[in-house]
């Protein structure tokens, strides 16, 4: 039975596709975009998060800790990523919370037992289960097998993509899913490479093999200021979606509210920034202009 990481099963989602679904977290992701939310779902093994602000400075951890790996800082303990192993000793004596370990190894089956446990709500309200990441896709054979046995049993599957996939494992899950929740972030793909790591070949490729199917497809764009939101760069998007027959996008204006998480890994948080109501008018002004229409989500 194929197996692979998983940071976290979120149920009674209502973002992640129609109805109440489960979301299903895969860890691992190819991109490193410089706005990720999600920082802890970017590395596939599991990593120890430490939440400082819920530290009430007992020491247990430091106790504990087999690694020597706890170390102090302004009266509370952080972690010594150099030496940290991510056991999880220290979680499980952290009385305050502060401490959590982010990603463990779960079988197809392990999963599907957790999404089974919502099936009623999936039936009464058109829901079901929801792939996630990181960027769900990298969990390869893992990722296919869960999309396979969710198909299997009736319940109605979206996968949230940013579409960096293999040609052929991405063509295999238009095959079994139902709805596609598609990131497109830059059409550049020499501007794509500075903000993600990667250029945006094979995505505009699976992009439109996504919309030359005949699944649903939901184009869902994270915008940056000074970034992606260029009149360049939404006519290139109006001009490639439109070829295709598509004219909605769904725009997820950037925030800060995976900054907690960059100080619990010890990184650096670069996306202190966010629009002003009339700069977000002006962007989305842009948008129309093109023949676009927009959701926020």
């Amino acid at each position: 039975m194929s197996q692979g990481m998983i940071y976290n099963i979120q149920r009674m989602s209502l973002h992640d596709g129609p109805g109440l679904r489960t979301t299903v977290f895969l860890k691992g992701c190819p991109l490193t975009c410089l706005w990720c939310s999600n920082p802890e779902s970017q590395q596939v093994k599991p990593q120890l998060m430490c939440f400082t602000e819920l530290c009430t400075a007992c020491g247990t951890c430091s106790e504990v800790c087999p690694s020597d790996a706890v170390i102090e800082i302004d009266g509370k303990f952080g972690c010594d990523s150099d030496k940290c192993t991510s056991c999880g000793t220290c979680t499980e004596k952290c009385a305050g919370k502060a401490r959590e370990i982010s990603g463990r190894t779960m079988t197809v089956e392990e999963v599907m037992k957790e999404v089974r446990k919502d099936s009623l709500f999936y039936d009464n309200s058109g829901g079901g289960v929801t792939f996630g990441g990181g960027e769900p896709t990298s969990g390869g054979q893992f990722f296919l097998d869960m999309v396979e046995a969710a198909v299997n049993e009736g319940i109605h599957v979206t996968v949230d993509t940013c579409g960096y996939c293999p040609e052929e494992r991405f063509d295999r899950t238009i095959e079994l899913a139902d709805l596609f929740l598609f990131d497109c972030k830059h059409m550049n793909p020499e501007e794509h490479k500075k903000l993600t790591g990667v250029d945006n070949k094979i995505i505009l490729r699976n992009l439109g093999a996504a919309l030359s199917s005949n699944k649903e497809v939901r184009v869902r764009m994270p915008l940056m200021p000074d970034m992606n939101d260029s009149e360049e760069n939404i006519a290139a998007m109006a001009k490639f979606l439109k070829g295709y027959g598509h004219d909605k996008v769904e725009v997820m204006p950037c925030h800060a509210f995976g900054r907690n998480k960059y100080a619990a890994l010890g990184w650096e948080y670069k996306m202190d920034r966010e629009y002003t109501p009339q700069q977000l008018d002006e962007v989305f002004k842009r948008f129309a202009d093109h023949g676009l229409k927009t959701e926020i989500i």
